[in-house]
């Protein structure tokens, strides 16, 4: 009989650390702390416009309309978030302004930023951001207050 012997090897293992990592940023939050006021107006037998620049709150009127003081400018809104962090700005359906007590209604044509769609916030997190507007005034437009809303969304990008 022979006998068969057996060997044991020894056992080997390798190992290698690996490295894990996350980024987490703080909440984006934006706060409206102006509203867009297209000032005091004058209406005319012709239909008109009335812009407000967001860059300057400068107030522009065309056709028929008078600008009659009041004070206009760009609504504003401050955004915060993570330090330098890319964020892409749109902006909702565009506002119906509505006599209040009805009866007659203005359309805002076109909301403008006083900057590009996709920025930086700061190195703090913060941008600051300023939205004006074009507002379709009719001829012989019916007096009153008029007041509608409009939403902007802030995303990281």
């Amino acid at each position: 009989m022979i006998a068969a012997a057996c060997v044991a090897l020894p056992a080997h293992a390798a190992g290698a650390n690996g490295t894990a990592a996350a980024v987490t940023l703080r909440p984006l939050s934006i706060v409206n702390t102006e509203d867009l006021d297209f000032g005091t107006l004058l209406r005319g037998t012709a239909a008109g416009t009335v812009v407000i620049d967001p860059n300057t709150d400068g107030r522009t009127v065309t056709g028929g309309v008078v600008a009659a003081g009041g004070t206009p400018n760009a609504a504003q809104f401050y955004t915060y978030g993570g330090p330098l962090q890319y964020v892409q700005v749109t902006r909702g359906a565009l506002p119906t302004l509505n006599r209040i007590g009805g009866g007659a209604s203005m359309n805002v044509t076109q909301l403008t930023l006083n900057g590009p769609t996709t920025r930086f916030l700061s190195s703090a997190g913060l941008l600051d951001l300023r939205v004006g507007g074009t507002l379709a005034v009719g001829a012989n437009q019916q007096e009153g207050d008029y007041a509608g809303t409009f939403q902007i969304t802030v995303t990281y990008f």
